[in-house]
């Protein structure tokens, strides 16, 4: 890329402006920043997406294996550049996921048995192995994102663009596709571009790690000089590995490990050498919380099963649990491990096709989903699926009308939702052309707007960067300090360790687990059955020798951090 400036379309905001960038053959590259950086459009600029489909205007050059982009037609620069786009469905349309995969290779023309050889690795790869026959719509999320990859990797592209390609994988789903794009790259030679933010990923798989900030490059260079500089955490909340987090912190605090970590045997060397002469201080490892049972359960589950038709498949099997008033729930497994279906079934979106499922005291079963609304709000995963309206003030107060409240009661509703999300200053803005973080605050704004005594969020993160994760979050915890039971789904271990009161644990439709969240990541090899991985920093606490003293399921960095501290200064 030489001296490259893009704006889109009937805009004219330049997007990217001035960015030159070399990328090796053979390269394994990371693409950070935060939303609205421009790595998105950079992707897209890889294969000519942009700008020969996207249009708009494209300033510089764009150069793949001496091809120039511009004047390069999409057809030809697919078979150099395969790119997997953060949501899937734009990239499904056959009737199989066999057909999927195999779309690419056939129109290559290539052997029949060659082509049935990439389809079965392509799949075993992805962990779709057994989906051939069915219909890609009836995947889900993570599992339609698998297949993308999939059809992908199937064309042993030169080059493979993956912007965000992995955020609605389950952990295990994402160590093993980076591991395998890791043997793309090694025992083939692709080059890799991956817009992540999984950083404990990019630390011990990539070669390089490129920043962009408003559509310039900000930072270049090793995993290790990015997440060893603080200033970019500070300037554009570049998150670092937490075992990086951890040895910052130390460091500020007069206490460097021998060598900046950022994998979690590096961090575990430094520290045995760091703590050598100093004594362990006890520690005491959480005790499960005692449930409040002084009222009704908010949520009661009973023996649910729901099978979805005309497919029977049987997606949630005799699931049972409560969950009191006030709780802070998270519900986590693999992709297609049920999940959404137990989501759905509480919201009344779906009725258990046996079973019972209660809450606020209404059966899901026969109560209409307009009631339920009243007293559940629902977040989707994606919240341009629940956005209609043509300015924020207007789908915030879409529900409360819906309601017949009055227009003072509306007003205040509204009001107070929106200062609650932070989107006083947007109110007549057009929903959709708001940034993807400020989209789901206006989601879930228009929940709170009902005033509802559960929160559900399924997947509230997917898509966001550190500073969106932790908003939206923050927003869950403030709603929890004021009463309300939260229940929310995510793929993202580190969001569960560090807001989760209790964890449940779905595996193949069934109930794993059920516990404290310290409880849960301490089972690492009962977790790992349902393709949980923990936390970094668990797993440090984890790898760590026990007489070490130091504590074996940490569930944040500050409190890794606080436990080593204290050695220092109880040797004092």
């Amino acid at each position: 890329m030489n001296d490259v400036s893009y704006r889109y379309p009937r805009s004219k905001r330049w997007v990217v402006t001035h960015l030159s960038l070399k990328i090796k053959q053979g390269e394994f590259v990371a693409l950070m920043g935060e939303n609205g950086s421009g790595k998105s459009t950079l992707c897209q600029m890889m294969n000519g997406i942009i700008p020969n489909s996207v249009g708009g205007r494209l300033v510089g050059q764009v150069l793949i294996h001496g091809l120039d982009t511009k004047e390069t037609g999409i057809s030809v620069l697919a078979t150099k550049v395969g790119i997997v786009l953060e949501d899937p469905e734009t990239q499904l349309f056959t009737t199989s996921v066999k057909s999927e995969v195999a779309f690419g290779p056939e129109n290559l023309s290539l052997p029949p048995e060659e082509i049935e050889e990439r389809v079965r690795w392509a799949l075993e790869v992805v962990r779709l192995a057994g989906y051939e026959d069915r219909l890609p719509t009836s995947l889900s999320g993570g599992q339609k994102q698998r297949l993308a990859i999939a059809a992908n990797i199937a064309m042993r592209p030169d080059i493979l663009v993956l912007d965000e390609a992995t955020s609605q994988l389950d952990p295990v789903g994402v160590e093993e596709v980076l591991s395998v794009v890791r043997e793309l790259n090694q025992k083939y030679g692709i080059t890799i571009l991956m817009a992540t933010d999984a950083s404990e990923m990019v630390a011990r798989l990539m070669d390089r790690v490129v920043v962009l900030d408003q559509g310039q490059l900000e930072a270049d260079g090793t995993p290790g000089q990015i997440f060893a500089d603080t200033g970019l955490f500070k300037k554009l909340m570049i998150r670092s590995p937490q075992v990086s987090q951890l040895a910052t912190r130390l460091k500020n605090e007069g206490h460097a490990l021998p060598a900046f970590p950022v994998t979690v045997p590096e961090a575990s060397k430094g520290l045995q050498i760091l703590l050598k002469g100093t004594s362990p201080v006890l520690h005491v490892e959480q005790t499960k919380l005692a449930a409040n049972t002084s009222q009704a359960p908010a949520i009661q589950v009973e023996h649910l099963n729901y099978i979805y038709q005309p497919l029977n498949v049987h997606a949630v099997k005799d699931v049972s649990f409560e969950i009191q008033q006030g709780e802070f729930v998270a519900l986590i497994g693999q992709n297609g491990s049920g999940k959404t279906t137990v989501l759905k079934n509480l919201l009344g979106l779906l009725r258990p096709t046996d079973g019972k499922v209660i809450v606020a005291g209404q059966d899901t079963h026969t109560t209409a989903v307009a009631e339920m609304a009243r007293h559940v709000g629902f977040v989707l995963q994606n919240p341009d699926q629940q956005l209609f309206a043509e300015t924020v003030e207007e789908e915030v107060a879409y529900g409360p009308k819906n309601l017949k409240l009055e227009k003072g009661l509306i007003e205040q509703r509204v009001a107070d939702a929106l200062k609650l999300v932070g989107l006083e200053d947007k109110r007549q803005e057009f929903p959709p052309a708001l940034s993807k973080g400020d989209r789901a605050k206006v989601v879930i704004a228009s929940a709170l707007a009902l005033d509802p005594s559960i929160i559900v969020l399924d997947e509230p993160t997917t898509g966001q960067d550190y500073r969106g994760c932790h908003q939206i979050m923050q927003i869950a915890q403030s709603l929890h300090k004021q009463g309300c039971t939260v229940v929310f789904v995510t793929h993202h271990m580190a969001l569960v360790a560090e807001y989760a009161q209790r964890v449940i644990v779905l595996c193949g439709g069934k109930l794993l687990l059920d516990d404290v969240t310290e409880g849960v990541f301490a089972r690492p090899e009962v977790v790992r059955q349902a393709y949980i991985i923990p936390p970094q920093i668990t797993e440090l606490g984890q790898a760590l020798p026990v007489g070490l003293g130091l504590p074996r399921n940490p569930l944040t960095v500050q409190t890794m951090s606080a436990a080593i501290l204290s050695r220092f200064n109880h040797k004092k």
